[in-house]
């Protein structure tokens, strides 16, 4: 098992979603877990419920991660329960779309406390636990809008460039201590909530589909596996790392996606489907 003996924290572990995932992954692989949500406290359930039934270790609680108070309740859940903290992975995010000046003070401060200050406490909090016995690993999850961007996505593009950011900072502080601190940043990944929009409206899954050169966006579960091997002691000599799994969206031109000359030299298919006729 690649994570036995490892205890971790995994801030946003609702069912459906990465963090779930990777709190389930890392349960099958030998972690005792502690997993953490601000609201949907069903589906949190649901992933303890998972790990508890193939015999995985796991406590749970709620808060906001932008909460100091969230982060006290995760520390004492793992030590009160497992003795220490040798993992931490922050999937926890939160965000509105607008035009970058359109957001209130409320909604832009709400979206960097959760985004940005939350990963920055998780650090704040668990490292000292960390160095107690002698080092750990840190993953944030980011997102290939820190480099590239969507319509409306500043506050969430600009909380995640930061998260890049502070990734770099931690791994070279606090290096010498026995941390290591890398970033993941996916591309669009389907998760439950997602599969459900995308199953109501077939144009849209088509032209997801086709942003991506591997002919499809990631699940969860590929993602999670990422998290894992930088939380793993396989990455032993990996810090400071954004790692980009986002099946080759962001390895193309807009023109190699675009440009009908482009296209057709690796391509066959038209770049707008036709809609689906129904009697």
């Amino acid at each position: 098992m690649r994570l036995e003996g490892k205890v971790a924290i995994i801030a946003g572990a609702a069912w459906g979603g990465i963090g779930a995932a990777t709190a389930y992954l890392f349960a099958q692989e030998g972690a005792k877990v502690v997993v953490n949500t601000r609201h949907r406290q069903e589906k949190l359930m649901e992933t303890v419920e998972r790990i508890q039934a193939i015999g995985g270790e796991v406590a749970w609680t709620m808060g906001d991660v932008a909460d100091p108070a969230a982060w006290e309740a995760m520390v004492g859940a793992a030590l009160d329960n497992f003795g220490k903290i040798t993992t931490l992975v922050h999937n926890a995010a939160h965000s509105y779309v607008k035009p970058a000046i359109d957001f209130t003070l409320q909604e832009w401060n709400e979206g960097l406390a959760v985004t940005l200050s939350g990963p920055w406490l998780g650090a704040k909090y668990c490292i000292p636990e960390m160095i107690k016995v002698g080092g750990g690993s840190i993953v944030f999850v980011s997102t290939v809008n820190a480099t590239i961007t969507n319509p409306h996505f500043g506050l969430y593009g600009a909380a995640k460039g930061g998260l890049n950011a502070l990734t770099r900072s931690i791994a070279l502080d606090y290096g010498r201590s026995g941390i290591r601190c890398n970033a993941v940043a996916p591309g669009e990944i389907v998760g439950e909530r997602r599969a459900v929009m995308l199953a109501a409206d077939e144009l849209e899954e088509r032209m997801v589909n086709d942003c991506y050169p591997i002919g499809r966006p990631g699940t969860p579960e590929e993602i999670a596996n990422a998290n894992l091997f930088l939380a793993s002691d396989e990455a032993s000599f990996i810090t400071g790392i954004v790692l980009t799994a986002d099946g080759g969206l962001t390895l193309q031109s807009p023109e190699a996606l675009v440009k009908p000359s482009f296209r057709k030299r690796w391509r066959d298919d038209i770049l707008v489907p036709q809609a689906v006729e129904s009697d």
